[in-house]
């Protein structure tokens, strides 16, 4: 039995995931406290093995500095991807009824960066309930694709039809895409729960990722980020 996202169960989910196994069964418990959305306590699981792995094999390197630089000292995430790519994209917003226009200038960067439409995401740091772009179905030459708030019989989510993806950071957590704009960003202080949130988001982009961030909350994020080292001449 593998059991993913284990930062999300509660002991209930736990308990009765564990009742499907043999007694004899192996089982392999993955969790990333990162990327605990939901502030749920670490489970107890008595008399297992723990292995940590701190290798990021997913991000681009520019992304995971800019998390390293944001965790603490002892949360470490070794980069192993073999791109290091272009720095990641700051495009800041002083007032929400930027935000629509901001996410036009990320689309066009991604494309002139030779990404497609279905090669990018756009994902809202905020719930459904609480995103301005997630009540928009037009977004410049794009009609959205997004969840309609419905399923089908066999309880998947229905979206609407649209020629780019937007969801919301919690809804595509264990997904990822060639290039990321993750927009909505704003936050009073870079406290846990904002840094999971982050962590997650930015962490969905393969190649490229685009941040579409309020004034207050990037200059929270440029106060922490550390200068890349200069390169001596040879």
């Amino acid at each position: 039995m593998i059991v993913d996202e284990g930062q999300d169960f509660p002991e209930a989910w736990r308990d009765q995931v564990f009742r499907h196994a043999d007694p004899a069964a192996r089982r392999l418990w993955l969790e990333d406290p990162l990327q605990n959305l939901y502030g749920r306590p670490p489970l107890a699981l008595p008399g297992w093995v723990g292995l940590r792995a701190v290798a990021n094999y997913r991000s681009p390197r520019p992304v995971v500095r800019l998390l390293q630089d944001l965790l603490p000292a002892e949360a470490t995430i070794e980069a192993v991807s073999p791109f290091d790519i272009e720095d990641i994209d700051f495009l800041i917003y002083h007032h929400p009824a930027e935000i629509p226009q901001k996410v036009k200038e990320a689309l066009r960067r991604c494309h002139a960066a030779g990404f497609r439409k279905e090669d990018t995401v756009l994902l809202s740091y905020r719930g459904r309930e609480n995103s301005q772009l997630m009540s928009l179905t037009q977004l410049g030459a794009y009609r959205l694709r997004a969840y309609s708030g419905r399923h089908d019989l066999f309880g998947q989510p229905l979206l609407s039809t649209g020629d780019l993806l937007m969801e919301t950071v919690y809804r595509f957590k264990g997904q990822a895409a060639p290039a990321v704009i993750f927009a909505e960003i704003d936050f009073e202080t870079l406290d846990d729960k904002a840094l999971r949130k982050l962590f997650v988001g930015a962490t969905r982009a393969i190649l490229k990722l685009v941040l579409v961030v309020s004034e207050r909350a990037a200059l929270q994020l440029q106060a922490r980020r550390r200068p890349l080292p200069q390169t001596q001449p040879r």
